[in-house]
């Protein structure tokens, strides 16, 4: 049987001996053998390495691999949720924590009438035991700060932002139903994926779904902030035809 120093393991599986050594934390991988104080592995390590390579390169997460791993007669069903599938979140910007001064520094105030108004936009969250908040996304943050520091007030960048994301949740909940409705016409009402190509066929129609909305969605965007801003301009132009004397 042949041998393995953790080095020459990590290089024939394709992995880290950083990777190898947290597999073994966490029950992936058996212990090595030991020699004096050098750890052996054999090709059971190889093996084990290279199915969690197969599997993490099928999308599954290492909970799922460890129920396959450790009981190996567990359907595809038993480890994996049907929420795990649907439940990657396709926003990356991490939440940031804010102080009070922060807030105040970024949006010009940060009292509690302040951050009430925040909260309600869904632009932070408190934070029990805090004075501090968290923002959602910080992107959104800066970009309302952006707007105050050009004189635009407070109170109507709140506004207009809860008012946008409102009717931007009534076109994503469009776009989640049609999916739904998808599943339900392919497979039937309760259906959860089986086998890896199950799982592979629902994240590639998810993300299919997700990227040519995100295209659409700018695209149509771009259309209706040059309609919205035609419209205005010819509102605005009669407002000043009126007030001008003849």
């Amino acid at each position: 049987m042949t041998e393995y120093r953790i080095d020459d393991l990590a290089r024939e599986s394709g992995t880290t001996t950083r990777n190898i050594r947290g597999y073994q934390e966490r029950g992936l991988l058996p212990m090595p053998l030991r020699r004096g104080r050098v750890a052996i592995y054999t090709e059971r390590h190889l093996a084990n390495l290279r199915a969690i390579n197969d599997l993490l390169g099928k999308g599954f997460n290492l909970k799922h691999i460890a129920t396959f791993l450790t009981n190996p007669r567990a359907r595809v069903g038993e480890a994996l949720e049907l929420s795990d599938v649907l439940g990657e979140q396709w926003s990356r910007e991490p939440h940031r924590r804010m102080s009070t001064r922060e807030v105040a520094a970024k949006l010009g105030s940060a009292d509690d009438g302040t951050i009430d108004q925040l909260v309600r936009a869904g632009i932070v969250r408190r934070i029990d035991g805090s004075s501090d908040v968290e923002a959602v996304d910080p992107r959104i943050v800066d970009n309302l700060a952006t707007l105050i520091d050009r004189g635009v007030p407070f109170e109507t960048v709140v506004r207009t932002h809860a008012e946008f994301t409102d009717k931007l949740s009534d076109a994503v909940r469009v776009l989640m139903r049609a999916a739904r409705d998808e599943f339900v016409r392919r497979e039937g009402v309760g259906w959860v994926p089986q086998t890896p190509d199950e799982v592979a066929w629902v994240t590639d129609l998810l993300v299919a779904m997700r990227r040519s909305a995100t295209d659409n969605a700018y695209k149509a965007l771009d259309r209706a902030l040059d309609d919205g801003l035609a419209e205005q301009l010819r509102e605005y132009e009669k407002t000043t035809d009126s007030t001008i004397p003849r």
